[in-house]
């Protein structure tokens, strides 16, 4: 798939001012550095982008952090995914939410709004969750603006992230992308209830209220659990309630979140995990892996095709405390 090389957006990228003045910015998104060696771009309209039954979840789990690591040193690596990702989704790229977000990836790109340097939150992961999303949709049966809105979502969820968290508002991380977010999407002339809606599924990537009840209403949508009795942590998540579509494209995200993390390939979690240790600053092992996997996140129900792979890795965290416990005895 050729990648694009002109995109041009009604916004400014060089004065966030300009936003509300309506100027037409060209910016330029090569597919290379003119030094860089050749890169073959990875095909997001085949496997593993596309669901292949004969596949097992260990192969696409390898095919997709292969497809990771071929876009990792890209300069463009967001933009590029961003709009590869859209085209491999059906989307509509002249529709409004697409022009906004194409904007948003070549800003992430140029170190705006692109999380912690050296960590985990990075464009990396951005870029990981947007594949992670891009696959969950095929299997779902997610296209079309559906499939835009979603990816959007995955592609600003940590947008502006500084790692900071508020003890008495869980979601301040999550509300800063979504209003950092929204001056692209009013730039770009997208709908009110378009933002409304991608506003709320990055509000549900909280991890300590907005995930659980993410999930427990699509559980309760698809008929697996109880109407959840718990009020919705934020007001605007209340709609997730009575709108199926809306719990099952915010589990879906939620999902894609963590995908990377637990389950694709063992190495890649333990890589990912390492990431985070150097953005908290403190040592994570086998054990807090297995405490997210046990008592946080138990297990997918959007993806739960790739369950054998966590189930993988949690296999491997407990050989490495069996290992180690028994070389101090």
């Amino acid at each position: 798939m050729e990648s694009f090389r002109r995109i041009v957006v009604r916004a400014s990228l060089d004065a966030m001012s300009d936003l509300h003045d309506g100027a037409v910015a060209a910016f330029y998104v090569e597919p290379l550095q003119r030094d860089a060696p050749p890169m073959q771009n990875p095909d997001l309209c085949s496997p593993p982008f596309t669901w292949d039954a004969s596949a097992a979840p260990g192969a696409v789990a390898a095919s997709m952090v292969d497809c990771f690591h071929i876009l990792r040193d890209r300069p463009d690596r967001l933009a590029w995914s961003f709009a590869a990702a859209i085209a491999a989704a059906g989307g509509d790229r002249a529709h409004p939410l697409c022009r906004a977000g194409l904007a948003i990836a070549a800003d992430v790109d140029r170190g705006i709004g692109a999380g912690i340097p050296g960590g985990y939150h990075t464009p990396q992961h951005f870029l990981e969750v947007v594949l992670s999303a891009l696959y969950l949709c095929g299997r779902t049966g997610i296209v079309g603006d559906a499939a835009l809105g979603v990816l959007t979502a995955a592609l600003v969820h940590d947008f502006h992230y500084d790692g900071v968290r508020d003890g008495p508002h869980s979601f301040r991380l999550e509300a800063i992308a979504a209003r950092e977010t929204m001056p692209y999407l009013r730039a770009a002339g997208v709908d009110i209830a378009v933002q409304q809606r991608l506003a709320r599924l990055v509000l549900a990537t909280e991890p300590t209220a907005g995930v659980p009840f993410a999930r427990a209403c699509h559980a309760f949508h698809r008929g697996s659990a109880d109407a959840p009795t718990t009020p919705a942590p934020l007001p605007e998540l209340e709609a997730l309630r009575d709108d199926p579509a809306l719990a099952l494209e915010a589990t879906l995200l939620v999902e894609a979140d963590v995908l990377p993390s637990i389950g694709l390939t063992v190495e890649h979690g333990h890589h990912v995990q390492s990431l985070l240790a150097a953005e908290w600053r403190r040592p994570l092992g086998a054990e807090d892996k297995l405490h997210f996997i046990d008592e946080i996140f138990v297990d997918f129900l959007v993806g739960d095709f790739f369950s054998p792979n966590m189930r993988a890795l949690r296999d491997d965290c407990l050989g490495r405390i069996r290992a180690r416990l028994h070389g101090s005895a």
